[in-house]
């Protein structure tokens, strides 16, 4: 398996000066073992086995429909118009139905969705123990649900069916980050992750902590929980900048989503806070504005477009297998800094032929 990473040829040195040392020599030798893999962005899917991108078995049946349930959030919005163009790529109708983000609206729109008797509805974020009454009734209708950002795994055919980008996944990208933050900082740095309050995320975090609390003994690791309804207001901003105020020492600000980080670089700037290193996972166009500018470190490219293009991909492995698709991981990744990402103002999706890749596996090349 290909991944992707370009090296920041200051990382060290700046890194060592924000933190005034290096830490444990094993750390940092596991840092760098860790990472050796990670030497140039992928120019194609993930090799499979062990992941999920070989071609399916039965062709595509025609005709089928297929409906995203999404929110407002804008990375929720780009995965969900991706989703729309993969379905559309093997000839079947698609669309979206918009809900607030609470769980009442969720269920909602789910019911609206199983009232029109698609072949699959797609979901995000939110666990299925929220939605078991619907999951039972599109399974009664022979519908198949798809899962991303979950750590559910999926119960049956028809029914829920298909995780994508879920718990194996999410683990990959949080021990990635950890060796990361490591290997930049020397072993010898404080970050604070400013996080969501998701399951999916949760866990994530928790296997941030855990790697860099078991190789780091030098390192610490705090954490401050952002209200999804403040995405997109100062207020999220406002907070990131106060955390970091009130513990010089800490140098790194892991912004669990691309949607976290606007606005941070500049609120620093503002405030006199310098010198802190801003990453995570899922950039948006911002995120890589500021990645090009180098005021923010590296983001894994855990890309909303890709997600809805891989989800589409779980749940027609379903439909033509007649059986469950959990999350494999080797979901395809690349680790994006100032160095390697493109030109431009758009979020890369890498492999850059990633549709055409698909197409090929679905058999519609």
């Amino acid at each position: 398996m290909v991944l992707g990473l370009g090296l920041v040829a200051c990382t060290e040195d700046s890194a060592v000066n924000a933190v005034g040392g290096s830490g444990s020599q094993e750390c940092i030798a596991a840092a760098d073992k860790f990472l050796e893999p990670w030497e140039g962005l992928p120019t194609s899917l993930p090799a499979s086995p062990p992941g999920r991108y070989t071609p399916l078995t039965k062709p595509v049946p025609a005709g089928g429909k297929a409906i995203a349930l999404t929110t407002a959030i804008p990375s929720a919005q780009e995965s969900s118009e991706a989703f729309i163009d993969a379905a559309k790529a093997v000839g079947w109708s698609a669309k979206s139905l918009n809900f607030d983000g609470s769980v009442p609206d969720l269920l909602a729109k789910f019911d609206q969705a199983i009232g029109e008797k698609p072949t699959a509805i797609w979901i995000q974020a939110f666990p299925a123990a929220a939605m078991q009454k619907q999951l039972d009734a599109a399974k009664a209708a022979g519908i198949v649900v798809g899962m991303a950002s979950v750590v559910d795994q999926p119960q049956s055919y028809p029914g829920f069916a298909a995780v994508s980008n879920g718990g194996i996944t999410i683990e990959e990208v949080n021990r990635l980050h950890a060796y990361w933050f490591m290997r930049d900082s020397k072993c010898a740095g404080n970050v604070a992750i400013f996080t969501l309050p998701f399951p999916i995320v949760e866990k994530g975090d928790q296997v941030f902590t855990d790697t860099v609390k078991q190789n780091c003994p030098d390192c610490k690791v705090t954490s401050s929980l952002i209200q999804p309804q403040d995405l997109g207001t100062p207020k999220t901003a406002s907070t990131i900048v106060s955390k970091l105020q009130s513990d010089p020492t800490t140098k790194y600000a892991f912004t669990v989503i691309g949607n976290l980080a606007n606005g941070v670089a500049p609120a620093l700037k503002q405030a006199g806070v310098n010198d802190i290193r801003i990453f995570g996972s899922s950039p948006d166009a911002e995120s890589m504005a500021a990645l090009r500018d180098g005021s923010n470190a590296w983001w894994v490219n855990q890309n909303s477009v890709m997600q809805g293009w891989a989800s589409f991909d779980s749940i027609l492995r379903a439909v033509t297998s007649e059986q469950v698709q959990p999350d494999p991981g080797h979901y395809p990744l690349s680790v994006l800094t100032s160095e390697n990402v493109s030109d431009g103002t758009e979020v890369p999706v890498v492999p850059a032929d990633y549709q055409s890749e698909f197409r090929a596996l679905w058999g519609m090349s």
